[in-house]
């Protein structure tokens, strides 16, 4: 699928819980912001939260915790 098709789908759960796998790691947390290259993901690292800035590039899929729909780059 397209990169403007996964923006669309990440664009939708904007506010929501999602899990987001990238080369790096898996990180759950609250999806704040998508941009053209990168998301923001609000999460908690040691108790404290913290805002990640995932490039877009780095990300191999993405889930909603909520409804459990994905969209895999």
């Amino acid at each position: 699928m397209s990169n403007q098709s996964f923006m669309r789908f990440a664009s939708e759960l904007v506010g929501e819980e999602v899990e987001v796998i990238t080369d790096n790691g898996t990180f759950t947390g609250t999806l704040e912001y998508v941009g053209s290259d990168h998301l923001v993901l609000v999460t908690r690292i040691r108790g404290r939260r913290v805002r990640l800035a995932i490039r877009i590039a780095l990300i191999i899929a993405l889930f909603s915790l909520l409804t459990g729909r994905g969209f895999t780059l």
